[in-house]
């Protein structure tokens, strides 16, 4: 059985994830930026995105209460 996927692929449009979409104007930006790197090191697809989620988690941790 094939695993479920974690997190949504962008759309060829460039859509963004819906936690991503909620996020700021910076936040959305640089997980483009994230993707496009991503996507040129690993290729289209899951590792891809999870990368670029990585590097967003990195650059804008939550701070205060959680």
């Amino acid at each position: 059985m094939p695993r479920s996927r974690r997190y949504n692929q962008l759309s060829p449009a460039g859509e963004l994830p819906g936690t991503v979409q909620r996020s700021s104007p910076e936040a959305q930006a640089a997980f483009r930026q994230a993707r496009e790197d991503a996507v040129r090191v690993y290729g289209q697809g899951d590792l891809a995105d999870r990368a670029a989620y990585a590097t967003l988690k990195k650059e804008f941790e939550k701070c205060g209460d959680h």
